[in-house]
């Protein structure tokens, strides 16, 4: 019994993956200024969660669920946070958009390209998510910091600001 106590939390991971695809961290390569680098997160935690303010860059939480996506689903193109039940959209297809958490849908602000070169661009357009230049803000944690998230020209914006590294097969 003890044996299947620990098989048990790989075998509903295995699942869960089956399930849902590939979820992960989706983390900014570069670390800028916080060595335990950026990733997409939705401002709160627990109980304090907002679901209705943007998406930021904040320290990556590993394990944390709330910072955790599936690439690719419910849709094509689509970006899935499990642990709401809901899709990344774009509040519109211009430069300054934010991205927000919403009901998951046939909208094409909710379609997003998974580019080789580790950018994710608004699909039909050429507009890229990207991080806020400077330096990252204190959020109150031990090392947290955080930066305010957008799309961008892909054209314009520094890759170091706009490439990302998507939960996925390696």
């Amino acid at each position: 019994m003890a044996s299947m106590a620990k098989l048990l939390p790989p075998l509903l991971c295995v699942l869960g993956q089956a399930l849902f695809g590939a979820e992960g961290l989706v983390m900014l390569v570069d670390p800028l200024d916080e060595p335990e680098q950026y990733c997409l997160d939705v401002p709160g935690w627990g109980r304090r969660v907002n679901l209705d303010a943007p998406l930021m860059a904040h320290t990556c939480k590993p394990g944390g669920s709330d910072e955790l996506f599936t690439p690719g689903h419910p849709g094509n193109g689509q970006l899935y946070m499990r642990a709401y039940g809901l899709c990344a959209e774009a509040a519109s297809d211009r430069p300054g958009a934010q991205i927000h958490m919403r009901s998951c849908g046939a909208s094409g602000l909710q379609r997003f390209a998974f580019e080789s070169d580790g950018r994710i661009r608004l699909a039909e357009s050429e507009l890229c998510l990207a991080v806020a230049a400077g330096t990252g803000r204190p959020t109150g944690g031990p090392s947290h910091l955080r930066r305010d998230l957008a799309l961008q020209e892909c054209g314009a914006v520094q890759s170091s600001l706009s490439t990302w590294k998507v939960p996925g097969p390696d």
